[in-house]
């Protein structure tokens, strides 16, 4: 079956076939919350910081930023992750957007932009046709000094051949031009302390941000 559709990730949920699943929050963007180590914080002003969680799954990084307070939309192409992130959030008491739908089609369907986006094991899942693509539709969903807060996972090995997938391996160089070329700025990257056990060294966190148009050497701080 193609990646490209949404019978394909329904048939991987339906068998339990969710690998990238990690049973909770991610350790990594649980440790920048605790930290205060996000680029833009819950709050600014008078207004919720609005992020963006392309490829949701059950959502649990989703719940976690909106138990922190940011107003949050979570996305995936699964009916069966919707269906379970929206039970889920009912049980806890919390408030965000949930939407099933192909993200190739969020600047159609989102009202207004937003602030952050949250991305994991999103980018390894699409085809890796379309990574430039995607990287152009989160740049259009972001406000100028907008933040992507990337979690890239798994990385690909130095002289490695790249491999089949779902997950299909990342190669931070190749992304960082895709990122550069849809008008990101790469603001840091590393290898996180705080990843997974069975994920530490195999993934890396990138702070990009999209210029404002006045100013393209500098985050915004809106």
């Amino acid at each position: 079956m193609d990646v490209n559709t949404a019978e394909y990730w329904s048939e991987r949920y339906r068998r339990g076939e969710t690998g990238w699943d990690l049973g909770g929050p991610t350790p990594v963007f649980a440790e920048l919350l605790r930290q205060g180590g996000f680029p833009l914080p819950p709050r600014r002003a008078d207004r919720a910081t609005r992020v963006l969680v392309p490829g949701c799954g059950y959502g649990h990084d989703a719940l976690l930023l909106a138990s922190a307070g940011y107003e949050v939309i979570a996305v995936d192409f699964a009916p069966e992750a919707i269906a379970a992130l929206r039970r889920r959030a009912t049980e806890s008491g919390l408030s965000l957007q949930v939407l099933q739908a192909d993200l190739f089609t969020l600047p159609q369907i989102l009202h207004q932009p937003v602030d952050m986006v949250l991305e994991y094991t999103c980018y390894c899942a699409i085809a890796p046709d379309r990574r430039a693509e995607y990287l152009h539709t989160i740049a259009q969903v972001l406000v100028p000094g907008g933040w992507l807060v990337a979690l890239l996972f798994p990385l690909q090995q130095p002289g490695a051949e790249p491999l089949s997938g779902p997950p299909f391996p990342v190669a931070p160089e190749e992304t960082l031009t895709l990122a550069q070329r849809a008008g990101f700025c790469l603001h840091s990257r590393e290898l996180p302390e705080s990843s997974h056990p069975a994920r530490r060294g195999r993934e890396e966190l990138w702070m990009l941000y999209k210029p404002m148009p006045t100013d393209e050497s500098s985050p915004g701080t809106h």
